[in-house]
């Protein structure tokens, strides 16, 4: 009784770790693929969809192959294969993305689909074999009267194991040791399982326990590779990379790379053709306070906006104070490390910017929301009625609130839907496309508000006399002609964003 107890107990743990293996791989695909198509709401219901068809149709195959040949020697064959699988995923990364190295916005539509669909296939047969496991084993246990509980534990058990494969690579081996190294430890744990339960086996099958260890030093060094690469990190939020430019510039990219989300260039100097950070430093120019201003940045990346503030903005307005909210901590240190960011330039929070401003119990001039969850994607719950009302709670009277958009026209539905709602809130909104042209600058107040002229910053600050000049002309009243007010309860930011990127690959900007 008690040999039996043990093999059932064994059984169990078993069909535990298979369990496990199948969300562990579908929680390091949506990484996987983060740095080449982000972590969007549709790249999240797409895996999804493909792994759920996975499962179904491997727990249909394990059904009828289970009546076909029950054999225990069958079953311990299916994770070593599974895990052989899961150990070349890696590699497979590498091949299937060369042609995405022009970033998601500028690369064909046909490639961006061709490439989803081979990642989404590299998953698909580890997936597979580990669900046939499940009916394989009730099948192998099943007596006549118990059937009901055995199918009853080995899948609540299963389940139990789906939980732990869902919270440790989240909590644990992804952020502490990286994708690679947790769709390896799995394949390691999967090779093992199945060798553990073959009787009588060859060096040939034992020396797949090498794969993991060979893979992991075959594909050392960066996921995106190239000669640019300085830095990269894989952090609970998001993947990052730090990237020299052959212009001497520094920049931080994040996830798939459409776009830049920090940069610092030799002596800091300014290049307000190319990003659209100047910008944002001619707003406590068009303050009507006559004390120096408050400046509160939500979502300041590598910090060059606060930085660029302090270096360029305060010698003019010396008592002017920086806060700046950034929801990944890592991406701060980086700015540290970098990118010339000093402790004193602001006071830096790590919080999440709806969050902070909704707990906050103080007010600013201005305020700069500069939000990007993946890449080129805001953030639904920052770009909402409530939150612009909870901006405008945290204004002083005559305040000014700037974000900006990347849309491919002024008649994206995003930026029409984005302005709309904004109007919705304040009096004044004006639109500005800056830099290269993706970029769109909302600025919102309750009063009127003009850009600084040009002749007189060049009296003023002639370090930002460029940025005027070229910023002067652009601004102009967002009058909404079409879009929708976006809530809480729906804002279509995701879908908006993805259809605009389906147009620029497919047109490119208009």
């Amino acid at each position: 009784m008690d040999r039996e107890r043990a093999r059932i107990t064994g059984i169990h743990l078993f069909v535990f770790f298979t369990g496990a293996a199948v969300m562990a791989t579908e929680m390091c695909a949506s990484r996987f693929l983060a740095p080449w198509f982000g972590t969007s709401m549709i790249i999240w219901s797409v895996l999804i969809s493909v792994i759920l068809g996975a499962i179904s149709l491997g727990c249909w195959l394990g059904g009828r192959l289970a009546d076909r040949r029950p054999s225990w020697r069958l079953l311990y064959s299916m994770p070593l294969a599974a895990g052989v699988m899961t150990g070349f995923i890696p590699l497979a990364g590498r091949a299937v993305f060369s042609g995405l190295t022009a970033g998601i916005m500028r690369t064909p539509v046909e490639m961006i689909a061709l490439s989803f669909a081979a990642a989404a296939l590299v998953f698909v047969p580890p997936v597979l074999v580990l669900a046939m496991i499940g009916p394989f084993v009730i099948r192998l246990l099943a007596r006549e009267g118990t059937t009901g509980r055995t199918a009853g534990s080995l899948s609540a058990v299963s389940t139990l194991g789906s939980i732990a494969g869902t919270l440790v690579p989240a909590l644990g081996t992804i952020p502490f040791l990286g994708t690679r190294e947790t769709m390896l430890v799995s394949s390691l744990l999967l090779i093992s399982l199945g060798l553990a339960g073959l009787s009588g086996r060859p060096r040939k099958v034992v020396a797949l326990l090498l794969l993991p260890p060979a893979v992991w030093l075959l594909t050392d060094g960066p996921v995106r590779g190239g000669s640019s690469v300085v830095r990269e990190e894989e952090t609970p939020y998001q993947y990052l990379q730090v990237q020299r430019r052959s212009d001497g510039s520094t920049v931080l990219i994040v996830n798939e790379g459409g776009g830049i989300q920090s940069v610092a260039r030799e002596g800091d100097s300014l290049r307000p053709a190319s990003t659209y950070y100047e910008s944002y430093l001619l707003l406590p120019y068009m303050s009507r306070r006559e004390d120096d201003p408050d400046v509160l940045v939500i979502g300041s990346g590598a910090s060059t906006i606060p930085h660029w503030l302090v270096e360029y903005v305060k010698p003019d307005f010396r008592e002017m104070t920086v806060d700046a909210v950034e929801l990944d901590g890592r991406a701060v240190e980086l700015g540290y490390e970098w990118f010339g960011t000093e402790p004193g330039d602001a006071s830096f929070i790590v919080a999440d910017g709806r969050v902070f401003v909704e707990r906050a119990a103080r007010t600013w001039d201005i305020i700069i929301s500069d939000t990007y969850s993946n890449q080129i994607y805001i953030p639904f719950h920052l770009a909402t009625l409530e939150y612009f009302l909870a901006l405008k709670e945290r204004l002083s009277p005559g305040g000014i609130v700037a974000m900006n958009v990347n849309a491919i026209d002024i008649d994206s539905a995003l930026l029409q839907s984005v302005g709309r709602t904004l109007a919705e809130v304040f009096d004044h909104v004006y639109v500005a496309r800056v830099s290269d042209g993706y970029n769109f600058m909302f600025i919102a107040s309750d009063l009127p508000l003009r850009p600084p002229p040009a002749d007189s910053m060049a009296l003023w600050n002639p370090a930002l006399e460029e940025t005027a000049r070229l910023f002067e002309p652009l601004m102009e009243p967002f009058h909404p002609r079409g879009g929708v007010v976006l809530t809480d309860n729906r804002a279509p930011v995701e879908l908006m964003t993805d259809v605009m990127i389906l147009e620029a690959a497919a047109g490119g900007i208009r």
